[in-house]
């Protein structure tokens, strides 16, 4: 017998859900990692300047592969929402991380009224 401290309480390497009840986290992917569970290969992502990955279902999957690509190795540098949220699963409601993409900021329009010093008349 041991004491608490020798113990695994606490010291998962993934994020859980009731670790982001009701809160959001704006992350950086660093690393995608292919981790054998009991119930098969699933990808784990890994985040800048945070030590828990994240276990990706199958719905997250599919936004990020939407998102950034179906091959894994092309998510790291994306920057993505960690949200804890409630989810419907298997006709119940569970605590679930839900992955967001943020919105890429709209690309500057060329604006041909934009005073640059340069008379129109002799702009090139």
């Amino acid at each position: 017998m041991g004491n608490r401290s020798q113990y695994a309480y606490g010291q998962s390497r993934y994020l859980r859900a009731e670790d982001l009840a009701g809160k959001a986290a704006t992350v950086v992917i660093s690393a995608v990692e292919d981790v054998e569970f009991d119930k098969g290969l699933k990808p784990v992502l890994h985040f800048k300047d945070k030590k828990k990955g994240v276990v990706v279902n199958a719905t997250n999957y599919d936004i990020l592969a939407a998102a950034f690509g179906n091959n894994t190795v092309s998510w790291p540098g994306h920057t993505i929402i960690l949200r804890g949220a409630k989810v419907r699963f298997k006709s119940q409601t569970v605590d679930s991380i839900v992955v967001e993409v943020p919105a890429k900021p709209a690309a500057p329009q060329a604006d041909d009224d934009l005073d640059d010093g340069i008379p129109d008349d002799l702009a090139p």
